[in-house]
Formats: structure tokens, sequence, C-alpha cells
């Protein structure tokens, strides 16, 4: 694992980044959605060059890239999402350039990419404008010219639904040594803001449902709308190329579909 940029504690950011080295031990039990990775595949295998999944915690969508044959440079901000990451790649055989560093002051040098892409929905992570701007920025850097950028978000239509402050289960998972590991969490919305605050719920019970251990884990993302991630990533210098509103490629509806699924082009020059 490689160094790639300043720590943000260091660099002055409005937000820290979502502690995940907090629960990076079970994020793949419960982590295992594969509704996007057959979109991510079939990208990344035509973009022919170089590619870049930031913000790629342990690998959920870099395997089945790497597995496809992508050469993959996977970044994340948490040290021990990326000791997931190197464990399941050495697993499984598969070899990734592997950069622990915050994508809003990301610098891989003069390396150029064909594709990046931050799966997901983890660049509404990025809460602040000032935030995501930088990120905006520091993946222009990183594109060569015409390279492009997959980033879906959360429609905020949709998504603001489940901000009222109900406790709700996301769901039971099996654990290694027969017990069962129950995750769930409530939300808030600022709606002058669009932030979100998620206290999200981590409690084990062993096999014979007893309760052995809690945990919660705090969270923020922002609600991006359309107008502002246009122009945000416009005044970097990513043109938006085709939206959609699922995995599929089915058209983005504001009132109905569930995600926004962004590709942006890196402009060229005249």
């Amino acid at each position: 694992m490689e160094l790639g940029g300043e720590d943000p504690r260091e660099a002055g950011s409005s937000d820290a980044p979502i502690d995940y080295d907090r629960v990076a031990d079970v994020y793949d039990l419960y982590v295992t959605s594969d509704l996007d990775i057959s979109f991510y595949v079939e990208e990344a295998t035509k973009a022919r060059g170089k590619v870049l999944e930031l913000m790629c915690g342990t690998g959920r969508v870099s395997v089945p890239l790497l597995e496809a044959g992508v050469d993959l440079t996977c970044v994340d901000v948490s040290a021990g999402m990326l000791t997931r990451l190197e464990e399941r790649l050495r697993e499984r055989k598969l070899n990734a350039r592997v950069v622990r560093a915050d994508i809003r002051h990301l610098d891989l040098g003069k390396e150029e990419f064909e594709l990046a892409l931050v799966p997901f929905h983890s660049f509404c992570e990025l809460v602040s404008p000032r935030d995501q701007e930088l990120a905006m920025k520091a993946v222009f850097g990183c594109l060569r010219e015409g390279g492009r950028l997959l980033c879906p978000l959360h429609n905020p239509a949709i998504r603001a639904g489940s901000t009222d402050g109900a406790l709700r289960l996301n769901g039971s998972f099996p654990t290694a040594d027969g017990g069962l590991l129950v995750v769930s969490g409530f939300e808030t919305l600022d709606e002058s803001s669009g932030v979100v605050d998620r206290l999200q719920f981590y409690e084990f019970f062993d096999a014979s449902n007893e309760l052995r251990a809690k945990r919660a884990l705090p969270m923020r993302f922002a609600l991006i709308d359309r107008i502002s991630f246009t122009e945000v990533a416009e005044a970097a210098g990513l043109v938006p190329v085709a939206l959609y509103g699922d995995y599929g490629r089915g058209e983005y509806l504001e009132e109905s579909s569930p995600f926004m699924v962004w590709i942006l082009e890196k402009a060229k020059h005249p």
C-alpha cells in the first residue's frame, strides 16, 4: 500500500471522512450489493486503458474489475478498508496498485487514466461544495484528455424519503462464528443544506442469540441535485455526456429513478 496525497486532517479540509476503519473488519458481511457490477465491468473493459477506482473500500467493485482483466489502481482514505482489500487480492491472486489517499487531495504524479469511477454513491460523502470541487479537480488531473468519470449519486427526491429520523433495519447477516450481525440506523436531513446525518448501529449476537457487542458509526452525506453537480463538474473541466436513472441505463426520471448515474468526460482542448 502506498500513499498518494495529503492526509485531510493535516490539510485543513472542511469535513473529515467517515471513519470506516471502525467497521472495516465487518464491512464485507453487510455490503454485498452487486446491482452495479456489470455496468462498471462493461465500461471498464471498453476503456482499453488504465482505470482508477476512487473511494474503493474493501474491493466490492475492484475484485470483479480485476477478474475481468482491468489494469486497476485502487484508492481509499481508510487504512482499514485497504488492508481488507489487499487481503482479498492475495486470497484471489489478483494484482492492483493500492494507494491510500483522500480523493480531495489525490496526487498520482503524471500518471493518466482512461477511466475513473467513484462507485456506490460515495461521492455524496463529500459533504461540502468545496470538497466536491476539490475532488472533481483532482479527478480531472488524473484523466487523460477525453477520459471519462463514472459517478453515481443518490436521487435526492427519492433518497430524502428515508430521512425522517425513524430507526430502520438494514438487515441481518451471518457471521463466521455462527452468530449474527444486525445493522440498523436512522437519518435526519438538513433541508437548507441537503446534508443527511446518519447514525448506523451494529449489534453482534452469538450462536445462542445473546447480544455480545455493539458499535455505532456516525455518517454524513449530501443529497446533491442535478444542477449543482453539473456546475461542480463543468467548473473542473468535466462535461456530462450521459445521465441514467439506474445501472441498466434506463432514462433518468427525477420523480422515480433510484439513482443518478453520471458519465462525465474530460474536455478536449480545442
